[in-house]
């Protein structure tokens, strides 16, 4: 199903500004959306480890169980169940209804961290992402600079890179689209990303972060599970279900703002907002806000509230029986380049069982007003060992 996780771009973030410790992290996460949707079970594994004051290398490895149904257009004139057939047809024989779907993804990435003699760092990755029909490939670096020996004012720039092997599975006439088989056609992808940021330590209880990112996308970039109904040129009373169509490029960027601020001794609070523009036609606000409580000196608690917007595509129509699409070049109905809204609900415990063991649950809520009302919960579920 194209989960295209990156976890070396994510934590090509965030690697300057955690403390350097050894540790070993087992966490196990349940994703699950309504009305029987998406089903993600996802073991993971973390394994950090200092060479010294000048080296650090961190290993992940991430395996996931995905399963669930997949809401797009449907010829129903077959009468079989999940058919999933494409071609001209009456209105009445078409339907939005859900794809079953099972995939299996494992993804690990490899990060090396060198402090230099100035102590600026040099961050370099790779990661690997295998799904039954996707295959990712990625290298990434960021250099982290610090503008003062007291070493409060920082700029660091990223740079990632990732090559993307799609098979598109034939799915029609009258077949379901199951990831494990069926004909097929490789298509590829690749992205860039690149950002820039600049740190400040405040004070001693307080920071803030500014970036700007770039990211460019090439090559196949639509979904093979989606489809789009056009209504027919040659027969006007007729529709024609397809493959949806995106553009084979995106260019997108934005700029985001961190704060953290220790409030009090057992109180922390940090915000993120982001701002995104892309040449699609969607712009989305994230804001992004995190408190945590520490009660003596065993107990954490956490909780948290997303708010995300944005606006839908240029080539995005809702689905309608009538048909959706004319003569449009890019044309789909995939409600995650929708107008929506969605809010994340966040809270989470760590208990400190010695200072070699921590323990952590978290649980979240997730809801969004597309047309399908998606909501979702997961939950997470581990331990850190210290060594």
């Amino acid at each position: 199903m194209q989960l295209k996780l990156s976890m070396a771009a994510a934590s090509l973030i965030v690697a300057s500004t955690l403390q350097a410790e050894d540790y070993v992290s087992v966490q196990y996460m349940q994703y699950d959306e309504s009305n029987n949707r998406t089903s993600i079970s996802a073991p993971a594994l973390t394994v950090n480890k200092d060479f010294g004051t000048d080296y650090t290398l961190n290993i992940s490895l991430v395996s996931d169980a995905v399963s669930g149904a997949s809401p797009t257009a449907i010829d129903t004139s077959s009468g079989a169940s999940g058919a999933f057939k494409r071609g001209e047809t009456t209105p009445d024989n078409v339907s939005y209804e859900n794809i079953d779907y099972k995939d299996n993804r494992l993804a690990g990435n490899i990060l090396l961290t060198t402090r230099f003699e100035n102590r600026d760092e040099l961050t370099v990755g790779i990661a690997y992402s295998q799904e039954n029909d996707f295959y990712s490939y990625e290298a990434s670096g960021e250099y982290l600079h610090w503008l003062g020996s007291d070493k409060n004012q920082a700029l660091s720039f990223g740079l990632a890179v990732q090559s993307n092997e799609i098979l598109v599975r034939e799915c029609g006439p009258y077949t379901s689209c199951d990831t494990s088989s069926g004909a097929s056609a490789k298509e590829t992808a690749s992205l860039i990303n690149t950002q820039l940021s600049f740190l400040q330590n405040i004070d001693s209880n307080s920071y803030a972060k500014a970036s700007v990112f770039f990211f460019q996308e090439d090559g196949y970039l639509s979904s093979p599970y989606h489809n789009i109904v056009r209504q027919s040129k040659t027969t006007p009373a007729n529709v024609i279900v397809e493959s949806e169509l995106k553009p084979d490029t995106r260019t997108s960027y934005g700029l985001s703002l961190d704060y953290a601020n220790a409030i009090t001794k057992n109180t922390t609070f940090q915000t993120t907002y982001r701002f995104y523009t892309d040449d699609w036609g969607i712009n989305s606000h994230t804001l992004d806000n995190d408190l945590y409580y520490e009660l003596g000196t065993n107990w954490t608690f956490k909780l948290g509230l997303r708010l995300y917007s944005q606006s839908e595509a240029d080539f995005y129509s809702e689905f309608k029986n009538t048909g959706s699409f004319t003569n449009e070049n890019f044309a789909s109905s995939d409600e995650r380049v929708s107008s929506f809204t969605s809010m994340t609900y966040k809270t989470g415990v760590d208990y400190k069982v010695s200072k070699d063991i921590v323990l952590n649950i978290g649980a979240n809520y997730y809801t969004q007003d597309t047309v399908s009302k998606l909501s979702a919960t997961y939950f997470i579920a581990g331990f850190t060992y210290y060594f």
